[in-house]
């Protein structure tokens, strides 16, 4: 198969697995931790930005992974998909500069995601127009369970898509990215 061939068979199992992490994240049956369900479509859209070296297919797959969510969620088509795209461009900044691609950063980055995605989608829709009136305290400790929850199911998301990835591109591609330090040749003393 050719690399093109490869490409394409791994970005359609991706499609295919936020479309099933879609519906399972609305399905009401879904476990619930906190009162809440975690966000598998914040914790995709995070790995595909650590698992993939394209910052663009990423972000375009963190952006889907935000439209769809507006979509199951019943909110303003674009909210979710908009706050995808910022969660994706600083994933990718930190992942090009600082960070390796491991799990551990999967998992913190979901969280934290979720976090920051319930606090500003909190503002928006509840405390701005005065809905919240003493139940503040309550909201936000259902946004950190979320959170919580987000990062306890992002290794089994991060997991699948790097097997789907290794599965589907093979040898050809390492989902490793290096430092421009590291990539520069070591000096002889």
């Amino acid at each position: 198969m050719t690399l093109r061939g490869r490409k394409t068979l791994k970005w359609t199992l991706w499609l295919l697995l936020l479309l099933l992490l879609g519906g399972i994240q609305s399905s009401p049956a879904f476990p619930q931790l906190g009162g809440t369900r975690p966000m598998l479509l914040m914790a995709a859209g995070i790995c595909a930005v650590l698992l993939e070296t394209g910052v663009e297919a990423a972000c375009g797959y963190a952006v889907f992974a935000g439209l769809l969510w507006d979509i199951v969620e019943g909110r303003l088509l674009g909210f979710y998909g908009l706050m995808m795209l910022l969660a994706a461009a600083i994933g990718c900044w930190l992942i090009n500069n600082y960070l390796r691609v491991s799990m551990l950063n999967a998992v913190w980055m979901s969280g934290f995601g979720s976090i920051c995605c319930g606090l500003i989608c909190a503002e928006f829709y509840l405390f701005i127009w005065g809905y919240a009136r003493g139940a503040v305290m309550a909201i936000l400790a259902e946004i950190f369970w979320r959170g919580v929850y987000t990062a306890l199911a992002a290794p089994v998301i991060y997991w699948l898509m790097k097997k789907i990835q290794s599965l589907s591109m093979g040898t050809v591609q390492s989902s490793l990215r290096l430092r421009a330090s590291k990539m520069r040749p070591e000096r002889k003393e």
